[in-house]
């Protein structure tokens, strides 16, 4: 493929999706129903619009604002090109899209090539309707949403990133950004850059592997067969239950799957008495089987815990013991322990242990029956990387930054752009790459695509 150098980098990513999508059509998941399902697809440029309207200003005189016009642009525009005016109106994703056939999609990915595609989780009579009312809705899949974002991995802090929009500041930081506004000059406008490693991935998967084996397998009985796994192609993992049990399931039906998932109500002075926590053995199914697991792991990463409870201290100093007396058989809550923690303590522990133990699922994309999600074999924008199908045998041996690569041939010269905050290192295969500050270096592509993705390198 000739790249010529005045393309952007939007561009040059556009045509390298495109390949990607011309050779390997028979790697797009066609959805179950495809003729029932809405699809949006985000673009690599802008479809702009100005809008024209008519007021007066201070003495009274009819004036026009805007002049109508539209148009694409790989730039964000600050203002209408043709007038000026600052009421321009930009949206780079399509919605209410719609395909009759496997063909029809797969050429359309062909010539579009978009930054990302989703589709909906949800089954409609007319799913290009531009309103909800007007589609019909039929019922949808019961989705899962598990994204490094909302693990509060620690490695966040060494390689997330934010900076000030204001260009009189510019203040830039490493880690989660301010809550609310820059601690220099105030601005509420900051751009975050989310990074991903070896540490927030691997979180990822194990709490996909928890939702799957202890909730949706265990206390749901969700067969094999009807539960879908894929990698996000960036932060995380999907989990799709295909089975028509669920399809009907209103909102409210979700969020109490949601609360039941998240140990929402659990009670533990139900189970942990002065008489003895014999109950954590028994055949009790649900949450009584998992409190003793969800305080092992609790007890295991007390260092981490923020709370200041009159126990926590005494749980990190007999921490060994804790856990070897929660693993008997029965468990017992004996010497040293018990002296220092009473039957009270115990209870507030489990309590919180259900809390953190519970599902980490991003809980708008489950209860919402009208959400849309990847596509399976499509390319996430962000990365580069492909939305990969797993299932449950395979995903403990998956490697993301080895097994979701689309661009495996060939090298690209880029230039780094810091933007005053180191490059993280990041690996691709074996080899690690980074960090970077403003280098000028030439990447396998794998690599090179990664970077052009993530916003920190640019096409010479």
């Amino acid at each position: 493929m000739a790249i010529r150098a005045q393309e952007t980098k939007p561009k040059f990513l556009q045509l390298m999706f495109q390949d990607y999508y011309r050779a390997n059509s028979d790697r797009i998941d066609i959805p179950e129903r495809l003729y029932m399902r809405e699809f949006g697809m985000e673009g690599w440029d802008y479809v702009w619009r100005c809008s024209e309207r008519r007021t007066r200003d201070a003495s009274g005189q009819d004036k026009t604002i805007g002049c109508g016009q539209s148009g694409r642009s790989f730039k964000k525009l600050k203002a209408c090109p043709n007038c000026g005016s600052s009421e321009v109106q930009m949206t780079s994703w399509t919605r209410h899209l719609g395909y009759r056939s496997p063909d029809a999609l797969r050429n359309d990915l062909v010539v579009s090539a978009p930054h990302s595609v989703y589709h909906s989780a949800a089954f409609y009579n007319v799913p290009v309707a531009r309103s909800m009312d007007e589609k019909g809705w039929q019922g949808a899949e019961l989705v899962f949403d598990i994204d490094a974002d909302h693990l509060d991995s620690p490695c966040s802090q060494d390689h997330d990133a934010w900076r000030c929009n204001n260009p009189d500041c510019n203040e830039v930081g490493v880690g989660l950004p301010p809550e609310e506004k820059c601690t220099k000059c105030g601005s509420e406008s900051i751009t975050t850059r989310k990074w991903i490693c070896d540490r927030c991935l691997g979180d990822a998967k194990r709490y996909t592997l928890k939702l799957y084996d202890e909730f949706l397998a265990s206390d749901f009985g969700i067969e094999p067969e009807h539960i879908q796994i894929n990698y996000s192609g960036h932060r995380g993992y999907h989990i799709r239950v295909r089975d028509p049990r669920v399809y009907k399931l209103d909102s409210d039906g979700r969020i109490e799957i949601i609360q039941y998932i998240n140990g929402l109500g659990f009670n533990s002075e139900k189970f942990i008495t002065e008489a003895s926590m014999a109950l954590l053995t028994g055949n009790i199914p649900g949450w009584p089987r998992k409190m003793m697991a969800a305080m092992v792991e609790f007890i295991r990463n007390i260092e981490s815990y923020s709370g200041k409870e009159r126990w926590v201290e005494p749980l990190r100093k007999y921490k060994t013991a804790a856990i070897e007396n929660l693993l008997r058989v029965p468990p017992t809550l004996s010497i040293p322990v018990k002296g220092l923690v009473g039957v009270k303590s115990w209870q507030e522990i489990a309590a919180q242990a259900v809390a953190l133990y519970g599902g980490k699922i991003d809980v708008p994309v489950t209860h919402d029956v009208h959400r849309i999600i990847r596509l399976i074999g499509s390319l996430n924008g962000k990365t580069g990387f492909t939305v990969t199908p797993l299932t449950r045998d395979s995903i403990e041996a998956f490697d993301p930054f080895r097994d979701a690569l689309a661009f495996t041939t060939g090298s690209l010269k880029v230039r780094i752009v810091s933007r005053g905050t180191e490059v993280p290192k990041f690996r691709i295969g074996d080899t690690e790459y980074g960090p970077y500050h403003d280098d000028m270096i030439e990447l396998p592509m794998a690599a090179a695509v990664f970077m052009l993705c993530k916003g920190v390198a640019t096409i010479e």
